[in-house]
């Protein structure tokens, strides 16, 4: 009897353990992102009552893009096809302060502490005064764990505008089909030789892995963009630090 207990006992376990991974599987291949309906679904989860205005689904692509609209706010989401995790995230309000031009623009400071409540827990990586549309602006770079964040802030009233973070793999910026960090700060760094670099990172434009470098030299900031194979200098911009 005690035999044919344990018998049981072990069958019925065996029968448990692949009932629970066929669930799993379900739920993965349910997850995933095939169809531009899914993509959808998985936008208005994130942003219910939205309305979309574009989706961006290439069969057989490793992501898919969707934008919404909801009120004044416009947001741009990243989905990983795959496993439908959300990679990408951003919103943004338009800047409507041209009644404040003669305002003066608010402290670094300021503009820090807003940041890391915004972002708590986050490493400020560089705060940019810059001007878009004839508009001051502060752009905050950041990071907290696997994710990169970019804030964007009215520079006169210190409002956030725009807000948006992504994921980063670090082991993707380490591989051995690119450069390297060091390699891509000596190329960066030959365009704007004694600069001291404030901001490194990884990323994808337009599917091209690149590396997006920013320094500092004599009251001028330097955006250098690297391709992160072939080390050919993509973008170079050169500005007064205001």
């Amino acid at each position: 009897m005690k035999k044919s207990h344990a018998s049981l006992f072990i069958i019925l376990s065996l029968a448990l353990c692949v009932f629970a991974s066929c669930i799993h599987s379900n739920e993965a291949k349910a997850k995933q992102l095939r169809t531009l309906n899914d993509a959808k679904q998985a936008a208005k989860k994130q942003v219910p009552s939205a309305q979309i205005t574009e989706i961006e689904m290439k069969q057989g692509a490793a992501s898919c893009e969707v934008s919404l609209r909801k009120g004044s706010k416009e947001y741009d989401l990243k989905f990983r096809t795959s496993d439908g995790k959300l990679i990408e995230y951003e919103w943004e309000l338009p800047n409507t302060s041209y009644s404040m031009q003669n305002k003066p623009a608010v402290s670094n400071s300021t503009i820090k502490k807003k940041a890391l409540k915004q972002v708590k827990k986050g490493k400020i990586v560089s705060i940019k005064l810059k001007v878009d549309d004839g508009l001051q602006e502060y752009k905050v770079s950041l990071t907290k764990g696997k994710r990169q964040y970019t804030l964007v802030y009215n520079a006169k009233n210190a409002k956030l505008l725009e807000y948006k973070w992504k994921l980063v793999s670090s082991n993707a910026a380490s591989s051995n089909k690119y450069i390297g960090e060091q390699k891509a700060r000596k190329i960066a760094l030959a365009k704007a030789p004694g600069a001291t670099v404030t901001k490194f990172e990884f990323d994808h434009d337009d599917g091209i892995a690149v590396y997006e470098i920013e320094m500092k030299k004599d009251g001028y900031e330097y955006d250098v963009k690297i391709d992160a194979k072939t080390g050919e200098v993509i973008e170079f911009e050169k500005e007064f630090d205001d």
